[in-house]
């Protein structure tokens, strides 16, 4: 039983490495989203976000990371840009990978279907 507890405990943590929930402290960042939507309690927080309220309470304890699907309904209610909320949680801008611009991507213009003409119908 101690082998299996060992192994849980090392996949957990190998998860919160990758989701970096053990070491972002979201509770500034909710505390930012109150004022900015003017509610006082996380249920209402919760409401105004659309998400559960577990999820807000998980939040602020560190217990899950901050989505992709929520960091965009965040972007939505609040009209912060997705960078802005980021520098909030503390986590990196995402740079641009280098020689990907819009100035050397190439694009192909799309061509209408052609449309076949049908038995019967002819001249």
């Amino acid at each position: 039983m101690t082998q299996e507890s060992k192994q849980k405990e090392e996949v957990m943590s190998d998860l919160n490495a990758v989701t970096g929930a053990a070491n972002c402290n979201h509770g500034p960042m909710l505390d930012a989203l109150m004022i900015s939507l003017k509610v006082t309690t996380d249920a209402a927080l919760s409401r105004k976000l659309m998400v559960p309220p577990p999820v807000i309470s998980k939040l602020r304890n560190n217990k899950i990371g901050v989505s992709a699907g929520l960091l965009v309904r965040i972007h939505d209610v609040t009209g912060m840009s997705i960078n802005k909320v980021r520098t909030m949680l503390g986590l990196p801008i995402p740079q641009p990978r280098e020689g990907r611009t819009l100035k050397n991507v190439v694009y192909s213009p799309i061509a209408p279907a052609r449309t076949r003409k049908r038995r019967g119908e002819g001249a």
